[in-house]
């Protein structure tokens, strides 16, 4: 019986910056304020990650282009105070890299494998996402490379 490799595709893509917002308050309606002011300035946000609420505060990062950066820190700061933001932090020059695949994310294998592909290459991720179909991780631009190699390596999936 042939053993099929379920990641169709390796993507590394350059040119992302990851916004993190420090302490903001974890009531409802504030991601609404924050990504309704951002979309309103017709910015469109990729990867956006929560942490869990401690004493009703929590920390929201989210990826946009990385020429999208000095407008989106505006936006933010014009409602800072509304929306009672502690800290707006900008990294720049990262990339992101992704496993492409039906069911990837169903099968422990794959994401075990990304990851110790990465670690044994010694690069670090940044931040993680995924979908049925993705496993999405943002990471240091000058270690995209190392993690294309690594993940064409672990993963036999050919470089476009």
């Amino acid at each position: 019986m042939e053993v099929r490799q379920r990641v169709s595709d390796i993507v590394v893509e350059e040119g992302w910056a990851l916004i993190k917002l420090g302490r903001v308050p974890d009531k409802p309606g504030i991601a609404a304020q924050i990504f309704l002011t951002i979309a309103n300035a017709h910015i469109s946000v990729d990867l956006i990650l929560q942490n869990a609420s401690v004493d009703r505060m929590t920390d929201i990062s989210f990826t946009v282009r990385r020429d999208d950066v000095e407008s989106t820190v505006g936006c933010l700061e014009a409602i800072r105070d509304e929306v009672a933001v502690d800290s707006i932090e900008a990294m720049q020059r990262l990339t992101k890299v992704e496993l492409v695949g039906t069911g990837i994310v169903s099968d422990p294998s794959y994401v075990g494998g990304l990851f110790k592909a990465l670690g044994e290459s010694q690069v670090n991720v940044i931040a993680i996402g995924t979908s049925e179909v993705r496993i999405s991780c943002l990471i240091q631009q000058e270690d995209q490379k190392k993690a294309a190699d690594a993940l064409h390596g672990a993963f036999q999936v050919r470089e476009a």
